[in-house]
């Protein structure tokens, strides 16, 4: 879908620099099946199909996980239609105050399917 450009995902340099080290993780490299330069290759493929985001607004408190606060900076800060994720507890009161829907992926793609039903 991103490669369809169905999906645009926003990124700033800190996000992308998480996403590198959370993939590259052992943990992560054994289940995906994949290798590092793959995964590597992957996220590259990602982020040049993201839409670069400046962090001009840091508001603060946001999460009560603070490590998701980079999440939320670049979906607040980019205008996200909505934030993706499999972590709906950690996000949905910051979503709320900024008016951004938190989605699970299930979710995410349920809608898609239903704007696709309703075009034909």
């Amino acid at each position: 879908m991103i490669f369809r450009e169905e999906l645009v995902p926003l990124m700033d340099l800190k996000l992308g620099l998480e996403y590198r080290d959370v993939a590259l993780r052992s943990e992560h490299v054994r289940a995906s099946a994949l290798s590092k330069p793959e995964i590597l290759e992957l996220i590259e493929a990602i982020e040049a199909f993201a839409e670069p985001v400046e962090i001009l607004r840091k508001p603060r408190p946001l999460s009560s996980d603070p490590s998701d606060d980079m999440v939320l900076d670049v979906a607040i800060n980019g205008r996200a239609e909505a934030l993706v994720t499999t972590n709906k507890k950690h996000f949905a009161a910051a979503g709320k105050r900024f008016g951004i829907p938190v989605l699970t992926p299930a979710e995410l793609l349920e809608k898609m399917w239903e704007g696709n039903q309703d075009g034909d």
